[in-house]
């Protein structure tokens, strides 16, 4: 009999337990939402600002540390470069430039790719020239 009744009691308790609101948790509260959005708007502005900023304007051709000659990176086309110790030609395509041909026996130059960044540049040690991006 005492153990009829614990098990009414305990059926008793279980039923009390389950009548009582239990209070729901939010998935987010409204810190962690104004958190989440801050962030994402910074995310947001960091992604802008690289998508939106302009392409290098100009690049910047040397030879011998003596600059020789300001090529225009909205004009796709290929250049020769003239008075280099070796013959080199560069390519410019849609706001970029690279070195597509070198005489130097290790064609390192050409391995630069494309650059496209302020202040990128990419140097042909045997020719003496070097390309830096300028805006």
């Amino acid at each position: 009999m005492v153990a009829a009744n614990a098990a009414v009691g305990y059926n008793t308790q279980k039923t009390r337990m389950q009548e009582e609101k239990i209070p729901q948790m939010k998935l987010f509260k409204k810190k962690d939402l104004f958190l989440l959005g801050a962030l994402l708007l910074v995310a947001a502005g960091i992604a802008l600002f690289y998508l939106l900023r302009p392409a290098g304007a100009r690049a910047i051709v040397t030879i011998n540390g003596a600059e020789s000659q300001e090529i225009d990176l909205s004009k796709d086309g290929i250049y020769q470069i003239e008075g280099a110790a070796l013959p080199v030609t560069l390519e410019v395509r849609e706001g970029k430039i690279r070195f597509i041909n070198s005489q130097c026996p290790d064609h390192l130059c050409e391995g630069f790719g494309y650059l496209d960044s302020e202040g990128e540049y990419a140097i042909c040690m045997p020719a003496g020239v070097a390309v830096t991006i300028s805006e």
